[in-house]
């Protein structure tokens, strides 16, 4: 379940709807809002914030340029063409805004009449009362379930958000119904954790992930009434934790470019960027020696032919820090991705699902 505008409102990137900081409800750029793009359960939970989860893609892209600056001195023979390329990436990493979402099956899945019985509504639109008919049934753990077209739809939009000018509302879609089996499934896992989130642990999530804890401007912003708000925001809140607790919270931190010469000039040497330098490198350096503890270590070889000194360094070479810091966490964010995967998998393969009506 997550927070999601009016599809002909913002842009889409693979049917991912992206909303971006300082949108607000009239245009105002003045509320400063950031949404957790996405509603499928594994999207929720696999970051914390809308940063980390969008910095997925940077991560890769940065690694890339890592393995350049790890690169012998004999593969680097035009320093002008390689400095143009390392730009690029830098530019790349800056302009992209792209959701990463993990794809997990729900083995055991069947769509259309047979399982259940169910026949669903048979229209695409849907009159005021049918928004309590069945839309698709789902087992899992030897418990059945039916989902009402008003509960498919309030998992991610308010019922006004799909009403047409005729007064009907249109059929939830089958990615909406699956995102919403999934969710439930996963709610449940995390309720058999024993997982519950406070009021504060709300209110903490609401602020990092969407940028304000205030359930009325949430409401007012996205489109979806105060409880549903509510209901998000707990739903997400519960996920994440079900997700530190299964995959850990150990993955290193998403670095920070240093900051670009006034002059432009790469050139550039400060005391900052050795500083920098050596802040990414943390243990790797050895500050009463001033030089790296292991040759063999992550930085000691992205520097093996590019020294620098406690009391000075590039911005280049604080680029280089950068990349290194990035193709760090790029590992261990993927890492974390796998292990996520396979748990929620695990959990999906207990599962069958019967939609009636397969609306895009």
């Amino acid at each position: 379940m997550g927070l999601i505008q009016k599809k002909d409102e913002k842009d889409e990137i693979d049917g991912i709807q992206i909303i971006e900081r300082g949108e607000g409800p009239d245009g105002d750029e003045d509320e400063k809002i950031d949404l957790v793009a996405g509603t499928s359960a594994e999207h929720i939970a696999a970051g914390t914030t809308a940063e980390e989860e969008d910095a997925r893609l940077e991560a890769q892209i940065a690694a890339d340029a890592a393995d350049e600056n790890l690169m012998s001195e004999e593969q680097d023979e035009d320093d002008s063409d390689a400095d143009d390329h390392a730009s690029k990436h830098k530019k790349t990493m800056i302009a992209a805004f792209v959701v990463a979402v993990v794809i997990a099956a729900v083995v055991g899945f069947f769509m259309g009449n047979g399982g259940f019985g169910g026949k669903g509504v048979g229209s695409s639109t849907l009159t005021e009362d049918q928004l309590d008919s069945t839309v698709a049934s789902y087992s899992y753990s030897g418990k059945k379930s039916d989902i009402t077209a008003r509960e498919a739809i309030e998992s991610q939009y308010s019922l006004d958000t799909v009403k047409d000018s005729n007064g009907n509302y249109t059929a939830p879609s089958a990615d909406v119904i699956l995102s919403y089996v999934r969710n439930k499934i996963l709610l449940d896992a995390a309720e058999d954790e024993g997982i519950t989130v406070s009021s504060k642990e709300m209110k903490k999530y609401a602020e990092d992930s969407i940028g304000t804890s205030d359930y009325d401007t949430m409401a007012k912003q996205y489109g979806v009434s105060k409880d549903q708000a509510k209901q998000i925001v707990r739903q997400s809140a519960t996920l994440q934790k079900l997700y530190k607790k299964k995959v850990g919270d150990a993955s290193a931190s998403m670095p920070t470019a240093p900051t670009e010469p006034s002059d432009g000039n790469e050139d550039t040497a400060s005391k900052d960027y050795a500083d920098y330098i050596i802040n990414l490198a943390g243990d790797e350096w050895d500050s009463s020696k001033g030089t790296w503890k292991d040759e063999n270590s992550t930085y000691a070889k992205a520097f093996a032919n590019d020294a620098f000194t406690a009391d000075s360094a590039t911005y280049k070479q604080a680029m280089t820090a950068y990349y290194t810091a990035y193709q760090q966490y790029s590992s261990q964010a993927s890492s974390a991705s796998s292990k996520w995967t396979e748990y929620a998998n695990g959990l999906y393969a207990k599962a069958n699902i019967s939609i009636y009506g397969l609306f895009a």
